[in-house]
């Protein structure tokens, strides 16, 4: 578990530094090592998040804990975040929001081993549930979606346009088998050819020649690509039984 504490007290940092050092020292034969990387602000922090399997985070000075996770979660961030109070009351600070991010907990300083190892429990438990996120980067924008958030892509000259089920396009400077690549892992999707590909849960009907889906959208196939789509077809089917 790599684990990111971001505080803007260095004594309140070193603590928990040190408490995290005892429980890799427990951990190692079971759930495994903890590695744990400080910060005294959040920019650095900003600019690597998506490594950290789980954050620690209390900051007083601007914009402070709160807006920051809220930041990373906003920005894709799906691993459990612990904001931990001492002078900030985050607790009525997360209550107060409308719905309350999954991802977004809560623990109150002195931490003493015993929360901290019942908190580390949590946040593996939680891990394991984790739905990754798809990243999309247009020039102007990143999207973070999920697998079944993508209907299909197509190629339009030097971009790939993807089209969300929300009906939002986005526009991806690359070509269809750099971005498929990218995406090649998640059963759902299918490419057809250079030019496009689809997600299975979203197709009505199939031919040689073409995919027909559920919105009437036709996108042009081979025959070649028939057997692709009949095995991720195969796949979806079992998994939905």
């Amino acid at each position: 578990m790599h684990i990111a504490v971001c505080d803007d007290n260095v004594a309140d940092r070193k603590q928990l530094e040190r408490l995290l050092t005892r429980e890799s020292d427990k951990r190692k034969s079971t759930t495994g090592l903890i590695y744990t990387d400080s910060f005294g602000h959040g920019e650095t922090l900003r600019k690597n998040a998506k490594q950290y399997d789980l954050f620690f985070i209390d900051l007083m000075e601007e914009p402070g804990g709160l807006a920051l996770a809220l930041e990373l979660i906003q920005g894709g961030v799906t691993a459990p975040i612990v904001l931990c109070s001492s002078k900030t009351d985050y607790l009525s600070a997360m209550n107060a929001l409308s719905p309350c991010p999954a991802n977004l907990l809560h623990i109150s300083k002195s931490i003493k081993t015993a929360e901290l190892a019942a908190l580390l429990d949590q946040a593996l438990d939680l891990q394991e549930n984790i739905v990754p996120t798809i990243e999309l980067r247009s020039e102007t924008e990143t999207f973070y979606v999920l697998e079944d958030d993508i209907v299909y892509g197509i190629t339009a000259g030097n971009y790939v346009h993807v089209f969300l089920k929300d009906g939002r396009k986005v526009e991806i400077l690359s070509d269809m088998l750099n971005f498929f690549d990218q995406i090649s892992m998640y059963s759902h999707m299918v490419l057809i050819n250079d030019k496009g590909m689809f997600n299975i849960v979203y197709m009505e009907k199939y031919s040689p020649f073409k995919v027909t889906l559920q919105d009437g959208t036709e996108i042009k196939s081979t025959p070649f690509a028939s057997k692709y789509i009949k095995s991720a077809l195969e796949m979806y089917q079992e998994e939905i039984m």
